[in-house]
């Protein structure tokens, strides 16, 4: 009888989340950072076919990590998560592709982006509508000539669980 009170409290569990990976970049990246960051000022749109929106926020100014090396991130609207990274010298590209995983989606939300070695090249998500607030392990890479060059993990969770991120925006959820 234990045994099967046992097994019917372990079936009745939510499953843990697993800790995001540690980042990881190909020998052609010279710079890689990320972070979460507040995200209530209007960004321009740029149209992205292979995202669910079909399109994706191009920031006017280059995006400051208000919590710079941070991969847990509170599911709270308003609030950005991603990545920026810049080659080494002689490593250009306008061919590249980001690719952004969604848990609980086979297949990666992706559009063209560019690496550079003169400039940092932002690849972020923002909390725009209640339905992307979903938690679990979001993963971000870009890939260029059949390569990935970066692959950052972040997990998101409860706004609940990261209320002294989720509050300092202003932002609600």
């Amino acid at each position: 009888m234990r045994r099967i009170l046992s097994l019917a409290l372990i079936a009745l569990c939510p499953p843990a989340w697993a800790d995001p990976a540690p980042p990881g970049a190909a020998p052609e990246i010279d710079s890689l950072e990320w972070g979460i960051f507040c995200a209530l000022r209007a960004m321009d749109r740029a149209p992205a076919p292979g995202t669910i929106a079909g399109w994706l926020h191009v920031p006017r100014e280059e995006i400051t990590f208000h919590w710079p090396d941070e991969t847990v991130v509170p599911a709270s609207l308003g609030l950005a998560f991603g990545v920026r990274a810049a080659s080494v010298p002689g490593y250009v590209s306008d061919s590249a592709e980001a690719r952004v995983f969604r848990p609980g989606r086979e297949t990666p939300e992706t559009w063209p982006t560019a690496i550079s070695d003169t400039d940092r090249i932002s690849v972020f998500f923002r909390f725009d509508e209640v339905q992307e607030l979903i938690p679990g392990i979001w993963a971000f890479e870009v890939w260029d000539r059949g390569e990935r060059l970066y692959r950052v993990e972040f997990e998101v969770v409860p706004a609940e669980a990261r209320r002294e991120i989720a509050d300092a925006c202003g932002a609600t959820s």
